[in-house]
């Protein structure tokens, strides 16, 4: 058995003192950039409490991202910890970015002219900036949105090097913000570009736990529904070419990366029920959404979205501009907690820190203020009503391992359980037993690392990857939770598990009650 972690912060404990089995449930993920970039910056966040590990490969390069993933393991194996961080690549899709700046950001005066460029190689100035869409398609009066809406500009002219803006609001521009044009449907964008192609192709390499295509669009946009003219394997190297085909799941081939969908944009919204059939998980990116929807609909649909997620058994998380003011200030505003704790309560599974930890000057301050807020989030929401809406709103009839994993959440109340345990092998029943709020601690015990590092994603779940044989997975694993703290011999334990001749496989088919007992 892998020796404990000294700091519970593997299971999700947050730095304030909770009681024993009193875990944060919440997930958390930080975006790596160069504000945390480093070994050292790395072990603090495990430490502190991340979740997930998110790299942007719109904002870093494959060496720099292939430089935090070799950090992140290689603190993981020498602190010989039990934490399990998946670690997220967000790769950029069809969406439009602005292009190099001489210098990291420029400042843009209301008032003053701007214009977007079609030549690729110039370098962009507080004058003008290269974006990754140049075919004709604005028109006089039009407006831009750039970096989530921060700032606008209206369509002046058609100029033979591209369009004049006027600036509508003064702010600063950076290097590859995203640009929307809300009066258009951009569709002759692929879902995935040939570098596209090759950043999954560097996650298959690197066996990352989630991928995220940026402005999924729909169903088509992760589903496979098309051969490809290029097989791809992680050493290829492919030419200059843009695929037209719905291929994410193709160029992913056997691997058991999971694909998550990011729902940033009106399209994507709309079709958003048929999307969430076919992804293993969502990521709610408000601010780029708030750019192309009204600002009024985000919360609402936010909560639809949540609501249609927990329904599904999908983990969803919450991302942008959750603590925006920290990236120059130690606390965030009142309005960002209160937005923070509204997600957890309307059943998120994680949060997600973006230019936070990436860029901010406050790194380790807001993950740790984020857990706090989770937490007490946590404590204020009613699980047992949750579960009872969640019973009433699941379609019938329900799958055997659902059945066994909603029995076990009921059983586990009826009993005054301590623990549940889930003994999985892809995590399916697990992430069915955290669909239904159990309100004690869920192991998710597996022989697969891969599956433990991805229902680090997965609310309430604490995964446990056990290096030993089926045999022995329930014991080392009672002796995993009572070394932890969270449950004590004597108290009762509920397991699931299975299989049963005449199930699937992977079928999970058996609950058991279980006294833990006495550990020499």
């Amino acid at each position: 058995m892998q020796a404990l972690s000294a700091s519970l912060s593997d299971l999700t404990v947050p730095s304030s003192a909770r009681d024993g089995g009193d875990v944060l449930r919440t997930k958390i993920c930080c975006t790596i950039g160069p504000a945390s970039y480093g070994y050292d910056n790395i072990g603090r966040l495990i430490e502190g409490g991340m979740n997930v590990a998110r790299l942007n490969l719109s904002h870093c390069t494959r060496e720099e991202a292939e430089t935090v993933i070799t950090d992140m393991r290689r603190y993981l194996k020498e602190k010989n910890t039990t934490a399990q961080v998946a670690i997220w690549l967000d790769i950029n899709g069809p969406k439009v970015r602005t292009g190099k700046l001489a210098q990291p950001e420029v400042y843009l005066k209301a008032g003053d002219e701007f214009t977007f460029v079609n030549d690729a190689t110039v370098i962009g100035d507080n004058t003008k900036v290269t974006s990754t869409y140049t075919k004709e398609l604005l028109k006089v009066g039009d407006k831009l949105f750039v970096d989530d809406g921060l700032l606008s500009f209206t369509v002046k002219e058609r100029v033979p090097e591209g369009i004049l803006c006027s600036i509508d609001n003064s702010g600063t521009l950076g290097e590859s913000k995203g640009i929307n044009m809300p009066s258009y449907v951009i569709e002759d964008l692929p879902a995935v570009s040939s570098k596209d192609a090759l950043d999954i192709s560097f996650a298959m390499k690197h066996n990352v736990d989630f991928i995220t295509v940026s402005c999924i669009r729909t169903l088509e946009d992760i589903q496979a529904s098309g051969s490809l003219p290029y097989i791809i394997s992680p050493n290829t190297t492919l030419p200059t070419i843009e695929f037209g085909y719905s291929e994410v799941r193709l160029l992913l081939g056997n691997s058991k990366t999971k694909v998550l969908a990011k729902i940033e944009n009106k399209r994507g919204l709309d079709n958003f029920e048929d999307i969430l059939k076919t992804a293993d998980g969502i990521v709610i990116d408000r601010g780029y959404l708030g750019a192309e929807v009204d600002i009024e609909i985000v919360t609402m649909e936010q909560k639809r979205m949540i609501m249609l997620a927990n329904i599904m058994g999908k983990s969803v998380m919450v991302a942008n501009q959750m603590f925006e003011s920290m990236k120059t200030n130690p606390r965030p505003t009142r309005s960002e907690a209160a937005d923070t704790a509204n997600a957890v309560m309307d059943g998120a599974d994680g949060l997600v820190l973006s230019a936070e930890t990436a860029i901010g000057h406050y790194v380790f301050e807001a993950l740790d203020v984020m857990r706090r807020v989770a937490a007490q989030a946590e404590k204020n929401t009613n699980y047992l009503d949750y579960q009872v809406k969640m019973t009433r709103s699941v379609p019938k009839p329900i799958s055997v391992s659902e059945s066994i994993a909603s029995s076990a959440v009921l059983t586990a109340s009826q009993v005054n359980a301590a623990i549940i345990i889930v003994v999985t092998e892809l995590g399916g029943t697990a992430r069915l037993v955290a669909k239904y709020r159990p309100q004690i601690p869920v192991i998710a015990a597996t022989l697969v690392p891969q599956t433990a590092r991805q229902l680090a994603a997965t609310f309430g779940l604490v995964p446990y990857y056990h290096d030993g044989t089926e045999a022995n997975v329930i014991e080392e694993t009672v002796n995993f939770a009572v070394e932890l703290g969270l449950c004590k011999p004597g108290d009762i334990a509920v397991i699931t598990s299975g299989q049963s001749v005449g199930f699937l496989e992977g079928t999970t088919t058996q609950m058991q009650l279980y006294t833990i007992p006495d550990i020499a």
